[in-house]
């Protein structure tokens, strides 16, 4: 089989490409525009044309690799939005594969196109099902090679709080950052890390050298984010929503809201061996759910139905 994955989402089109080869397959990504960390892509083909011509100018960049790949596998959109183009890769053949990773579908639900014409549809986070009921939930991978543990390590100095959001609104920076500078003024000696507009490489150096991490805290679920920082052996707050606690290890990760985002910081803040064994389960967390190997494989075996 020969993979194109088209679109730069948080890394997970890179992971999954790099273990579908390790599985005998042809697999690239191609993307149209940067990302913020920089992530590396096998085929850059960015769009100089003005909204709405950007489009067929995508399309044709896909027409013209279209015959050295059998599935087109989509990550948060397809070249065209609302899938107007998906009939055109039907009649050359193409199995579809949309992956949707967030905000492109929640509070939308599921375009027509994408139904009609998909082989599969997969989510990267359960949350998703809500909009499209007949996906497949598929975590999101991550090179475990890549990210070795770490662990919570004591030091001297401040206390490192990292907190990486690609949309300061949809991660509920506000509260990370005013629950810190309360937690300054009672005394803590706390810093926190903002990470934004870095490289990918810049970044997770970063994670390495936090001793807690803060992910999302409104939208329900955990993103990638979260899940390099538990490989690394780092307790992560996040808020799960009450009816996804279940698919996941509630000792892996500390369930934070923006109402006890400040006492489970300063709970962990003052426990050194509480934070090294949350960080413990939580890499072991990981390489059981988020090993890119074992996701690849699943992925495969859907390919081949």
């Amino acid at each position: 089989m020969r993979v194109l994955h088209i679109g730069n989402i948080a890394s997970v089109p890179q992971e999954l490409s790099k273990a579908q080869r390790k599985l005998g397959l042809k697999s690239d990504v191609i993307s149209f525009q940067p990302h913020a960390f920089k992530y590396e892509v096998d085929i850059y083909r960015p769009t100089k044309l003005p909204f709405p011509l950007k489009y067929a100018e995508r399309l044709g960049s896909l027409y013209t690799i279209a015959e050295s790949y059998d599935i087109f596998h989509f990550h948060w959109s397809s070249a065209v939005p609302f899938g107007i183009d998906l009939p055109i890769w039907k009649r050359l053949g193409k199995k579809i594969v949309l992956h949707h990773h967030g905000d492109d579908i929640r509070q939308r639900g599921e375009a027509f196109f994408y139904s009609k014409f998909a082989n599969h549809i997969f989510v990267s986070t359960p949350d998703l099902l809500e909009w499209s009921p007949n996906a497949i939930w598929i975590p999101n991978p991550i090179d475990l090679q890549k990210l070795q543990y770490i662990g919570a390590k004591e030091h001297s100095g401040s206390l490192r709080v990292v907190h990486a959001p690609s949309d300061r609104t949809v991660k509920g920076t506000d509260h990370v950052i005013r629950a810190i500078g309360e937690l300054k003024k009672e005394g803590y000696n706390v810093e926190m890390v903002l990470i934004e507009n870095q490289s990918y490489h810049e970044a997770i150096s970063q994670y390495g050298k936090a001793d807690i991490a803060v992910d999302q805290l409104l939208v329900g679920w955990y993103g990638v984010f979260a899940i390099e920082c538990m490989a690394l052996g780092k307790p992560v707050c996040v808020y799960i929503k009450k009816d996804l606690e279940s698919l996941l290890s509630a000792s892996a990760l500390i369930n934070t809201s923006v109402d006890n985002l400040k006492e489970n910081l300063r709970i962990l803040l003052e426990d050194s061996a509480l934070r090294k064994k949350i960080g413990l389960r939580a890499r072991n967390f990981v390489e059981q759910s988020h090993d890119s190997n074992k996701i690849a494989r699943m992925i495969n075996d859907i390919y081949l139905e």
